[in-house]
């Protein structure tokens, strides 16, 4: 049975990558969350069925975002949160709007750093005006531009959320009914099987 040998040595394979690239992007989570990288390893294998990411994705997600929100100087109580959420949303948008979730996550992670363009495409404008508009809704008459990197991370990131509320859980309300996002759960459990053995090996 060649071809069966053959894709059997394919899924062992890509199996020892995955575990590979998973035992790579823990250490970026440990390093970025601490202690509490154990909740995001928690949120993260479960990530699949509600927001359609891999663990693999959901850590990346996770960790970049993460980094990111910790250099523009956030506390580290509020990185887990909104990091999985971020992440969670990438998920989502990639289902909402037809997207690869890597190109979903991108356009966030742009909008959180302060580029409008990508998030722009999904008819989310992050203007500076609408921020400073947002801002006074919230109570907050200080202008985005005397406000420091985490308060404008943290701006942005409340903005976006209010603006993606259509999109937010569309990965599981859409899984009973969506053949393509029944079939990306099934294809990441086989796969995070095969990662689980060669781990083991």
């Amino acid at each position: 049975f060649p071809s069966h040998d053959k894709k059997l040595k394919s899924m062992a394979s890509e199996g020892l990558k995955l575990a590979s690239d998973l035992t790579e992007v823990q250490n970026v989570v440990d390093t970025t969350f601490g202690a509490g990288s154990k909740s995001i390893n928690k949120w993260a294998v479960n990530a699949m069925e509600k927001f359609g990411l891999t663990e693999l994705q959901a850590k990346q997600f996770s960790g970049t975002m993460g980094a990111m929100l910790k250099s523009s100087g956030l506390s580290s109580d509020k990185l887990g949160e909104m990091s999985t959420k971020l992440a969670g949303l990438a998920g989502d948008f990639a289902s909402f709007y037809n997207l690869d979730a890597q190109d979903a996550f991108d356009k966030i992670r742009s909008g959180i750093s302060g580029e409008t363009e990508p998030l722009k495409q999904l008819g989310i404008n992050m203007s500076q005006a609408n921020l400073d508009a947002y801002a006074l809704t919230l109570g907050i008459r200080k202008k985005t531009t005397a406000m420091n990197q985490g308060e404008q991370a943290q701006l942005r990131y409340l903005y976006l959320l209010k603006a993606s509320t259509d999109a937010q859980g569309d990965f599981s309300k859409t899984l009973a009914t969506s053949y393509a996002n029944q079939k990306r759960v099934a294809d990441n459990k086989m796969a995070a099987a095969s990662a689980k053995v060669m781990q083991a090996v």
